[in-house]
């Protein structure tokens, strides 16, 4: 098995923008089909105990309108016995006559205003409950579905293509034996800017993964670019991307003085079957999945188990966190 060195760079990009529940990418999936399983179990039980509740909602507005009578009946048998009373001249006829107005226009009236409030709330809510379920559910589990939202917006985006992408080469260069050390998420960066294409406008790159054996150096750069991606990409072309960083990684070499010089061979490794070798580019290998190990492994070896170490040692401590 290779030795791996490192995190995929996309990896690392799109746990940078995941939520904090993940901390590696086989969570995303797997927290997000948690978080769709409670939601649909969660729905399924509202929309069962809906006529229950709804049942429940009824009952209490009845108990409302019970309320209503028997504090009706209680004010008024309050007023009636003080008009007994003022007819018989127990009260003076101005404290009588202030206590029976209060009852009526104060104190009756704000009880019995409060108690038709809860009836119309209680109205509403029934109305709610039976016309609009599906914005009550929605409502109560609105944290859930923003979660899902977020999941849903992370496993849509570029990143998440891209982490599945190297993920699926990681899997498939560790099948190569442990001759071969296998690194990843590199960014190599030059003392000064260099030429390339007639321009001094080169000075750093970033590198899926550099593939280190005895059979030389191989940088790899990942793409698992849709069709419709492809077309509307307006960016830096991925062969071009490819040609760069092996400029970078290949000067950088020259500058540690290895003990070979060693050349780089470059690898576009496209995921999906919509790029093709081009000659402007011809440096630049086009490969895939499939075929990536065989090309890895039948090449003429170029250095010795000591050099090996020497280039792994100097490109180790360009691999990010």
């Amino acid at each position: 098995m290779a030795i791996i060195y490192g995190r995929a760079e996309a990896e690392k990009d799109l746990l940078r923008i995941s939520p904090n529940s993940v901390k590696k990418v086989e969570d995303l999936e797997i927290i997000h089909h948690e978080l769709k399983d409670k939601l649909s179990n969660n729905k399924k039980n509202f929309f069962n105990n809906l006529p229950i509740k709804i049942k429940k909602e009824e009952e209490e507005l009845e108990k409302i309108k019970n309320d209503e009578k028997i504090t009706l009946q209680k004010y008024d048998e309050k007023i009636k016995n003080l008009e007994e009373k003022k007819a018989k001249g127990r009260f003076s006829m101005i404290s009588a006559s202030v206590k029976i107005s209060i009852l009526k226009n104060y104190s009756k009236r704000r009880d019995m205003n409060e108690i038709k409030d809860l009836e119309q709330k209680q109205k509403k809510q029934i109305l709610l409950w039976k016309e609009k379920p599906n914005e009550i559910f929605d409502n109560s589990e609105r944290k859930t579905i923003n979660e899902i939202k977020e999941f849903d917006a992370v496993k849509n985006s570029p990143y998440h293509a891209g982490a599945k992408g190297e993920l699926d080469v990681i899997g498939k260069l560790s099948k190569l034996s442990d001759d071969y050390h296998v690194l990843c998420g590199l960014n190599i960066g030059l003392p000064r800017y260099v030429t390339y294409n007639g321009r001094k406008n080169l000075r750093s790159a970033q590198m899926d993964f550099v593939v280190v054996s005895r059979k030389g150096v191989i940088l790899i750069e990942v793409k698992n670019w849709s069709n419709q991606y492809c077309n509307s990409h307006r960016n830096l072309n991925p062969h071009e991307q490819v040609d760069r960083a092996g400029r970078v990684l290949w000067i950088a070499l020259q500058s540690w003085r290895s003990p070979k010089s060693p050349r780089v061979t470059s690898v576009l490794l496209r995921i999906q079957d919509n790029m093709r070798y081009d000659p402007i580019y011809k440096f630049v290998n086009v490969s895939n999945l499939d075929r990536i190990n065989y090309f890895i492994e039948n090449r003429r070896e170029e250095f010795s188990d000591k050099d090996v170490e020497r280039i792994v040692d100097r490109l180790e401590g360009h691999i990010t966190n």
